[in-house]
């Protein structure tokens, strides 16, 4: 299996992680009871339930992108060092971000989601048609 389908089925085990904590998170604050339910009249979340639900959109946001990306280069035989490289710093950077956004590390937060970018876009420029990559 190449290597990229490797740290994509790794990015997919982190979002799972993700929504589990989100769900524990969530059970701290919640009563079990209401959680059982139908949800319509729960409390307002917590900052933490919060994060934890804006760190899973942003992830689901970054996979609609990286994940096909990855796809196409590995279908079409554009897998070099650059999507390698590209693909390690997509999720070592997602693993970074979703505890800085879980307790607020503020411009660390920021700066993990920028290289997350850089390693979509590292990708994404050997996909290309025309550029070259082979």
């Amino acid at each position: 299996m190449p290597v990229e389908l490797s740290y994509l089925s790794a990015s997919v085990i982190l979002f799972t992680v993700m929504v589990l904590v989100q769900g524990l998170f969530s059970n701290l604050h919640h009563d079990s009871r209401a959680l059982a339910g139908n949800r319509d009249d729960l409390p307002p979340d917590s900052v933490r339930v919060a994060r934890a639900k804006r760190a899973n959109q942003n992830m689901i946001e970054a996979l609609i992108v990286f994940a096909p990306l990855v796809l196409i280069a590995v279908v079409a035989d554009r897998t070099n060092q650059w999507t390698h490289i590209g693909c390690a710093l997509f999720l070592a950077a997602r693993i970074a971000y979703a505890p800085l956004y879980w307790f607020g590390g503020g411009p660390l937060r920021s700066m993990a989601w920028f290289v997350g970018v850089i390693g979509t876009l590292m990708v994404f420029f050997q996909v290309l048609p025309f550029s070259g990559a082979q």
